[in-house]
């Protein structure tokens, strides 16, 4: 059964209290962030967006690329800063069940950028909930634990005909990247300079669907008895305490001992 599909682009008080009423009433949320890059010290976010609920997305853009001078701009909302509003509305988390794909990435992004440490909300993320039940993911659609690859191996299942958006939306993304001076390839992935409704939904687009993905797989998880093992026992209390830390921090190596391990062999 096709979901009715809101998307919001939230740029006025009226939608920043849609929005918190949203949060409000929502104990799992989904939250993705969009970033100028993939360096979660360096790179800046230029809009965060969340789902609550199936067919529902919001996007908050902070900054906005203007192609004639080449700068991100920082946007204002109500007189409001961005950043502080989406500041405050990060803060509105804690607590809340977060669902995340690729969570490492979002959270420590969010956490450089904001000071805002939300990793104990974190709930679950879809990548690892999919390989727990299905190790080989979304083999033949693409990335096997990408979003859209994994979207699309159930697409019937969620409700959406992930296919055909998917496809609009990369040729419609790349279109107007390019038509703003930027690019999207393996090594330059400017996202952040399409234009900023097209952004919009394609932020919401990805927290709806990590949202349906998670949904369609926690069924999956209880019916094969693996409910316990993935929030309890090892699969998440792993990722939030081992390797997001593993991942931020680094690993302690004794150089010395190593050298003197490969002098020895």
């Amino acid at each position: 059964m096709q979901i009715e599909k809101k998307y919001y682009k939230v740029d006025s008080k009226e939608l920043v209290n849609l929005l918190i009423q949203h949060i409000n009433e929502s104990d799992l949320i989904a939250l993705d962030t969009e970033t100028t890059g993939l360096n979660v010290r360096k790179d800046k976010i230029v809009g965060f967006s969340v789902s609550g609920d199936e067919g529902i997305g919001f996007y908050l853009p902070t900054m906005q690329w203007n192609a004639e001078t080449e700068t991100l701009e920082e946007l204002k909302i109500a007189g409001w800063s961005a950043h502080e509003v989406t500041e405050r509305i990060l803060n509105m988390l804690h607590g809340k069940k977060l669902i995340c794909h690729n969570a490492s990435f979002d959270l420590r992004v969010i956490k450089n950028f904001y000071g805002i440490n939300l990793i104990d909300s974190l709930w679950a993320d879809t990548s690892l909930l999919v390989h727990t039940v299905n190790e080989e993911g979304a083999f033949g659609f693409g990335n096997p634990f990408g979003l859209k690859s994994i979207a699309k191996m159930v697409q019937e299942e969620i409700g959406l005909d992930v296919d055909e958006a998917a496809n609009k939306e990369q040729i419609e993304m790349k279109e107007s990247v390019k038509a703003n001076g930027g690019e999207i390839t393996k090594v330059n992935f400017e996202i952040y300079k399409a234009d900023i409704d097209l952004l919009a939904q394609y932020g919401a687009s990805d927290t709806d669907l990590t949202l349906r993905i998670y949904n369609h797989f926690l069924k999956v998880l209880k019916e094969e008895g693996l409910e316990k093992f993935f929030f309890e026992e090892e699969v998440m209390p792993l990722y939030k305490e081992v390797t997001i830390p593993m991942e931020e921090y680094g690993v302690e190596v004794d150089v010395p001992l190593l050298e003197q391990t490969n002098r020895d062999s």
